[in-house]
């Protein structure tokens, strides 16, 4: 592997390993400590479903930035300037599809995950087609992350990777493992602040050794000062093919299938809060991302442009000189930091923070789909919950030792990280993403054509690895690159062959019985949440009650929460309601909380609920803290 060429002594690779070594204890006890709230199989794959949409979009932060951001993105900045935050905010077109479509679907259809609801609204064919594709995407993501951390520690201190993502694996796989969902989460939280600090200094550092911002302004070229970059002609990084490729296929896939995120997103109270969560991770969430991890690569710029008419090094500094790319961010934030290793050494951690925070929430996912998809239905339909629990901590410990597998494939592989990264996804997503848009939005759309158009698709894209000029038709139409590589022009490809197979197949079958995909598509989601709740939906809006005090009843149903007249007047809320009481120390997210069924108690004082030992314990309330509740649906 190449060395950076920091020339670190001894005491600064000591320091540095120390602080990423002290960084990664710290999670795992952080994360460790969140499994007790896992009572059962729900709790660990979905944390119950009871967390406030602030904490579910504050975790996404972590999710969504990988180990390969900052090294990659920075990469891209230092090369072609600001367009790299453009991988970043591309989601605008998809998200009211997902916010108003998909995510009400899966919600209120209460799927544990993507391939079940391929059996739902198809069939058990459909299901383990999806199944495959949806694992071998994860597990690329996991060992690509996995992968891309040990190549940073190896330039960064030399210690060879087969030692290193060894011992991040475990500490991975240990609070996963055991945490479940909650443990994710929450560590995810921790992890998106440590994310954005450590960006924040890497900037700030940067700008003040330029000599402010008007300084790095001055010195970025105009080229790198544009929002979008060429069209066409980079293969590799080309305006059209980000559109076509990877906000088209790559976003889709990220939104819509990503079982991570599909998982984060059912871990929320409530639809409403989903879609908080989703609004504020396009509008502030996404685009702050790009920032921090594109941001160091524009200063980067700014800096070699600086020295190179100087004619040497900057006061303070030693010579920048950046030999690989993808070294962009360790190199400059080294300098700029005037080689202080204790704070080097926190920023590094932040990459170990970004594998972390996104492996975890893979690792989490894959068992979902082990546990819902293969074992539950093939060889334990009938186990008791604990038992389920038993077996996700297992497919957990597994997936996470497939991972680690999966990096010394990657080892072998040739060709830049991001052309790596981008050539194994564009190929495996474009068949499901187009087989998900169609099942969810065109209700004509039948078994048959989901089965057929997702096989040919993925077979089909994978024969253009070998065959590749099979793009060009449609990558001339489209004004993409037309090269040995087609990096973006592949995903497209898929998606149109799905997309076309599928039409085809669908009007030339027969279509299946209305009931098939009853709740399962957007024309009929008033049928989901009727069936979600019990009963018809209550949807008049009511206002949160806050600051009540908790009494336990033991004459109530385990699951039903007793609420005065005046509280229900408040809440506009009927019997049979679904109620979500919560902890009222707001900053607890949703920690302590459950949802209930509502009953009128006409003789309870108006600042008081009524709950069963149960119900408060399923809850984990504490007695002597007031609550808040609100209606749901």
């Amino acid at each position: 592997m190449e060395s950076i060429g920091l020339n670190l002594t001894t005491t600064a690779l000591w320091t540095i390993g120390i602080m990423i070594a002290l960084y990664c204890v710290i999670i795992a006890i952080f994360g460790g400590y969140f499994a007790r709230f896992s009572k059962d199989i729900n709790d660990f794959f979905y944390s119950g479903q009871r967390f406030a949409w602030w904490l579910g979009a504050a975790s996404m932060v972590a999710t969504g930035i990988g180990s390969y951001s900052y090294l990659k993105y920075s990469q891209q900045g230092f090369e072609t300037g600001m367009s790299s935050a453009m991988t970043y905010t591309n989601e605008w077109f998809i998200v009211p599809l997902f916010l108003f479509g998909w995510l009400p679907i899966i919600y209120f259809s209460k799927v544990r995950s993507i391939p079940e609801y391929f059996e739902r609204r198809f069939n058990r064919t459909a299901r383990y087609i999806s199944l495959t594709i949806i694992l071998s995407y994860m597990l690329f993501y996991i060992g690509y992350n996995l992968f891309t951390i040990g190549v940073a520690i190896e330039g960064l201190l030399g210690i060879p990777m087969i030692y290193t993502v060894p011992i991040v694996t475990l500490i991975l796989g240990g609070y996963v493992t055991f945490g479940g969902q909650t443990a994710v989460i929450f560590t995810d939280l921790f992890q998106g602040i440590m994310l954005y600090l450590a960006g924040g200094i890497a900037i700030v550092a940067g700008i003040i050794a330029l000599g402010g911002l008007s300084e790095f302004w001055d010195w970025l070229p105009v080229s790198h000062r544009l929002p979008f970059v060429h069209l066409i002609n980079d293969a590799k990084f080309n305006t059209s093919g980000l559109f076509w490729g990877e906000a088209l296929a790559g976003s889709i896939a990220f939104m819509y299938m990503n079982q991570g995120f599909i998982m984060r997103y059912l871990a929320l109270k409530s639809v409403d809060d989903g879609r908080k969560a989703g609004v504020f991770n396009v509008l502030v969430s996404l685009p702050l991302s790009a920032i921090v991890v594109g941001a160091v690569g524009w200063i980067a710029k700014a800096l070699v442009t600086k020295q190179t008419a100087a004619g040497g090094a900057l006061e303070g500094l030693d010579p920048i000189h950046i030999a690989n790319h993808f070294h962009t961010f360790i190199v400059v934030t080294w300098q700029t930091l005037q080689q202080n290793s204790i704070i080097f050494g926190f920023v590094i951690a932040a990459l170990t923070a970004a594998l972390m925070s996104t492996v975890d929430t893979l690792i989490n996912a894959c068992a979902a789909i082990g546990i819902y998809d293969l074992y539950k239905p093939l060889f334990k339909p009938e186990a008791s919950d604990r038992h389920y629990l038993i077996a996700a901590r297992w497919v957990s410990a597994g997936t996470a030792f497939i991972g680690l597998l999966l990096v010394f494939w990657f080892s072998q592989q040739e060709g830049t990280l991001m052309s790596i990264h981008y050539k194994g996804i564009m190929i495996i997503i474009p068949s499901i993403v187009t087989a998900i848009f169609m099942g969810a939005f065109w209700r004509r759309f039948n078994a048959v054509a989901a089965c057929v158009s997702m096989a040919l698709g993925s077979i089909l894209t994978v024969v253009t690895v070998w065959y590749p000029h099979i793009i060009d038709p449609l990558s001339d139409f489209v004004l993409g690159p037309k090269n040995d590589e087609y990096i973006y022009m592949r995903a497209l490809f898929g998606m149109v062959v799905t997309a076309v197979v599928g039409i085809i197949v669908t009007f030339a079958t027969r279509p299946d019985k209305p009931e098939k995909s009853r709740g399962l598509t957007i024309d009929s989601l008033d049928y989901a949440m009727e069936k979600y709740k019990g009963g018809k939906p209550n949807l008049a809006k009511g206002k949160k009650a806050r600051r009540l005090e908790l009494r336990l009843d033991a004459s109530l149903e385990r699951g039903v929460i007793g609420l005065p007249p005046a509280v229900m007047e408040r809440l506009k809320a009927e019997d049979g309601d679904i109620i979500y009481v919560e902890d009222s120390r707001w900053w607890l997210g949703g920690l302590r909380s459950d949802h209930n069924y509502a009953r009128t108690l006409p003789d309870l004082s108006d600042n008081a609920v009524v709950v069963s030992d149960q119900t408060r314990d399923d809850a984990s309330l504490l007695p002597d803290h007031p609550v808040s509740v609100q209606k749901i649906i």
